[in-house]
């Protein structure tokens, strides 16, 4: 499953002349269209949309995506004086990060992460933070493929912040109980990342990467108590039931 993305990698050759939008769009469709049918046929991992959490604990668990949604309205008010043209290609962008948000969260924290948990065996609490972090260093290294068009320091920054994030939208799976709200973060993020250089949110420093990750491990270990999660245990062994 974590080879996926690499199966997409000739279409780069074939679309070479392309736009770059295109490109991600379909390397993602495919991504996602793999993993579906590798997970309906083989895996039969249960994916969970519906929200299992009330909605006083999901206006709390929600807060990172609200804030990362302020942030991203600020930033095009910030550019509203964009041509129509230049509109058109945050469209674009932010419909091919929706579909990088889509197949990486299905894949990473709807596949890997509870697969993780299978095969530790157990489930306690301290078993998930380990899924978590095993899932969410494939979700970092799965980012080296990104050295083919930007440096190593850069790379190496990402697949740090990767890293948190991973961690924290497994917290958002399991404190929501739907895999929705972890796709819509990763793909409002990706489009501030991507689209908007950042603004306000991704660190290009060290010492920025330093305080960014320790704030995002921080809110992902706040998420994550042992009685909040005590809250979705049964939600837990749904998530790694073996199917038969």
């Amino acid at each position: 499953m974590i080879g996926l993305p690499l199966l997409v990698l000739p279409f780069k050759h074939m679309l070479q002349s392309a736009n770059g939008v295109w490109l991600i769009c379909v390397q993602e469709i495919l991504t996602v269209g793999i993993a579906f049918l590798v997970n309906k046929y083989y895996v039969r991992q249960p994916v969970f949309y519906r929200f299992s959490a009330s909605i006083r604990s999901l206006i709390f668990v929600a807060s990172p995506v609200l804030i990362v949604l302020f942030i991203d309205i600020l930033s095009m008010e910030l550019i509203s004086n964009l041509s129509s043209k230049l509109w058109g290609e945050l469209i674009m962008t932010l419909i091919s990060t929706t579909l990088i948000g889509i197949s990486e969260e299905y894949l990473f924290r709807g596949l890997i992460f509870p697969q993780v948990l299978k095969a530790i065996g157990t489930w306690t609490h301290k078993d998930l933070y380990a899924a978590i972090s095993v899932s969410s260093l494939l979700f970092a290294c799965i980012h080296v493929l990104n050295l083919s068009n930007q440096d190593l320091t850069a790379t190496v920054i990402q697949m740090i912040n990767a890293f948190s994030l991973g961690c924290l939208f497994c917290a958002l799976y399991i404190r929501s109980g739907s895999l929705l709200l972890p796709i819509i973060f990763h793909s409002l993020w990706d489009f501030n990342v991507i689209e908007l250089d950042g603004i306000f949110l991704a660190p290009s420093s060290i010492f920025g990467t330093i305080i960014f990750n320790v704030v995002v491990l921080a809110i992902t270990a706040y998420d994550l108590r042992n009685w909040q999660l005590s809250k979705q245990d049964n939600w837990i062994e749904k998530l790694a039931a073996v199917k038969g």
